[in-house]
C-alpha cells in the first residue's frame, strides 16, 4: 500500500453512460459485492415487480442497493472494513488502486532480496535453434543470452512471440472499436476525499478513466480515431478536466492493439501481460489478466521436453480468459442509449460473439444466473446483472415471474436489509483514515521477509528464467 501510493477500490463507477427516461445522462455502478438474496432467490425479479418499498422515483440503476451496501461506502467515502479488522478481511470485497511503476519497482526489490539477479538491458532480437526454439536473446549491452524459458514481456510489440516465432495476432477490433488512449497525471480534486471506486466517464468517441490513488490521479481518454483525430480527442479531454489540466501536459498517445494472440504459450516461450492480449481497460482487467496467466504459468509449469499438454492447457485458459473480458465489455457499448456517431457505432455495428447474442436473448426473460453457459473466470452472475440493470436492459420488462415473493416478504428483505446497513456503515472506516491507517503500518524490508519453509530461490535474468545449458526433462524452476 505505502510503495505503491495504493488505495482501495470497492467496484467501478460508470459515469453518464446511459440515460434516463427524460434523456439526461445517468451513471451506475458495477459492484465487487453482490449475493444478498430473498429466501435463496435472486432479489432482481422482485426488485422489477415492487421496486424498494418508501422510495419514489426508483430505477434500474437503484438494484445494487439490494444486494450489498458498496453503492452507500462510495456515496459515503467509506472503506471496505473498519480500521481494525483483519486484513483482506470486512464487510464489503474490494481490489486496490496502484501505482503500477512504483508496483513494478517495489516487486523488483522483494525478488532481488530473494535473491533473483535482476540484469537491466534492452532485448533487441531473438535466436532460434534448428527445432524453432529461442535458445538466446541478444541484448543490447550483454550481446547473446542463452535461454531456456522465456516470458515475453515485450508489451504490444510482442518482439518473441510474435516477430520472432511468429504466432498470429487475433484482432478484436470488430467488437471493441476503441484503439488509442490519452494518458494523464493531475492533482486530486479534493485529497480529502479520495474515492473508493474507479471512475469512467463517457465521452463524444470512448471514455475517460479516473484511478484516485493516494497522492494524484490518474487519468486517460479512451478513443476511437475513426470518430475523433488525436488533437480532437485531447481539446474534449482538456476541457472535461478543467483547471486540474492546467499547465501538465498529456502523455503520449499509446495506440492500442487490441486482441490476443492465437496462442499465448508457443514451444519455449511465454507471452504474459500487453505482449499475450489487450483489452481496454474499462473493467480494469490487464494487471488481474498478468497475475491470472502468472499463476496459470507456475501450474502448468514444463520442464525442458516442454510438455504439449501443459502449453495446450495454458493456451484454453488464456484464449477462455480474453473471450470472457471481450464479451463483458461489449455489453457496456452495445446497449448503451448514449446518442452520437461513436456511440450508434458501437451499438449498431461493433461485432458481438454468437455465445453473447444467444445470452442477451436469454436474459430479456431471466436474469443471469451461475447456470448459464457462459464463461465466468472473472466476472460473476451478479455482474453481469448489475451491468444490465445499469444499462437499462429491464427498462421494458418481460423478466418470468417465478422468483417473485410476495410483496410482505419483499419489503421485509427490504427492511432487514436498511437494518444492516444502518448498523454496518458507520463502522466502516472512512478511506482516506483507512489508507493512511495502513501506510503507518508500512516496515521497510518486510514483504521480501520469505515465509515458505525451505522456499527455493529463482534464478532469473531481467524478465526471464535462464539456464545456460539446459537438460531435457530438466524441471525448469
Amino acid at each position: 500500500m505505502e510503495r505503491a501510493d495504493a488505495t482501495f477500490k470497492l467496484g467501478i463507477w460508470f459515469d453518464k453512460w446511459n440515460v434516463n427516461k427524460d434523456g439526461v445522462p445517468t451513471g451506475f455502478l458495477h459492484p465487487f459485492t453482490g449475493g444478498w438474496t430473498v429466501k435463496g432467490l435472486n432479489p432482481g425479479y422482485s426488485f422489477k415487480q415492487y421496486g424498494l418499498p418508501g422510495q419514489d422515483n426508483v430505477c434500474d440503476q437503484d438494484f445494487v442497493r439490494t444486494i450489498s451496501a458498496t453503492l452507500e461506502a462510495f456515496e459515503n467515502f467509506k472503506g471496505p472494513r473498519t480500521l481494525d479488522s483483519p486484513h483482506y478481511g470486512g464487510a464489503l470485497r474490494y481490489a486496490y488502486h496502484i501505482d503500477a511503476a512504483k508496483m513494478a519497482a517495489f516487486l523488483a526489490d522483494v525478488c532481488k532480496k530473494r535473491g533473483v539477479t535482476h540484469i537491466w538491458d534492452d532485448v533487441l532480437d531473438a535466436t532460434l535453434d534448428e527445432h524453432g526454439y529461442i535458445a538466446s536473446l541478444q541484448l543490447k549491452e550483454r550481446g547473446s543470452w542463452p535461454v531456456e524459458l522465456v516470458v515475453d514481456c515485450t508489451g504490444f510489440r510482442g518482439l518473441l512471440i510474435n516477430k520472432a516465432l511468429g504466432e498470429p495476432f487475433v484482432s478484436y477490433s470488430d467488437y471493441l472499436l476503441n484503439d488509442r488512449a490519452i494518458p494523464m497525471q493531475i492533482p486530486h480534486a479534493d485529497p480529502s476525499r479520495i474515492a473508493p471506486v474507479t471512475g469512467a466517464t463517457a465521452m463524444d468517441a470512448g471514455w475517460v478513466w479516473h484511478i484516485p490513488l493516494h497522492k494524484r490521479v490518474g487519468t486517460g481518454y479512451v478513443f476511437c480515431s475513426s470518430f475523433k483525430s488525436e488533437d480532437q480527442a485531447w481539446k474534449e479531454f482538456a476541457e472535461y478536466l478543467g483547471p486540474l489540466a492546467k499547465g501538465i501536459d498529456p502523455q503520449p498517445t499509446i495506440k492500442m492493439r487490441v486482441g490476443r494472440n492465437r496462442r499465448s504459450f508457443v514451444k519455449n516461450c511465454v507471452a504474459i501481460g500487453l505482449s499475450s492480449g489487450f483489452l481496454e481497460p474499462l473493467e480494469s482487467t490487464a494487471i488481474m489478466s498478468l497475475e491470472l496467466q502468472a499463476r496459470w504459468l507456475i501450474s502448468y509449469l514444463p520442464s525442458t521436453d516442454f510438455e504439449e499438454s501443459l502449453a495446450n492447457q495454458y493456451n484454453r485458459a488464456t484464449a477462455r480468459l480474453y473471450d470472457e473480458v471481450r464479451d463483458f465489455l461489449t455489453l457496456h457499448f452495445s446497449l448503451s442509449e448514449r446518442k452520437g456517431p461513436f456511440w450508434d457505432a458501437v451499438r449498431n455495428d461493433a461485432k458481438k460473439s454468437d455465445t453473447m447474442l444467444e445470452l442477451l436473448e436469454l436474459w430479456k426473460y431471466a436474469l443471469p444466473t451461475p447456470l448459464d453457459s457462459r464463461l465466468m473466470a472473472v466476472f460473476s452472475s451478479w455482474s453481469v446483472a448489475c451491468i444490465l440493470m445499469g444499462k437499462n436492459f429491464y427498462r421494458k420488462s418481460h423478466l418470468t415471474p417465478t422468483e417473485v415473493v410476495s410483496s410482505q416478504l419483499w419489503e421485509k428483505y427490504c427492511r432487514e436489509n436498511a437494518a444492516l446497513k444502518q448498523k454496518a456503515l458507520p463502522q466502516l472506516a472512512d478511506h482516506n483514515a483507512l489508507v493512511e491507517h495502513m501506510r503507518q503500518q508500512a516496515v521497510s524490508g518486510k514483504s521480501a521477509q520469505r515465509t515458505l519453509i525451505n522456499e527455493m530461490p529463482l534464478t532469473g535474468e531481467g524478465a526471464f528464467l535462464v539456464s545456460p545449458q539446459p537438460v531435457l526433462g530438466q524441471r525448469i524452476v
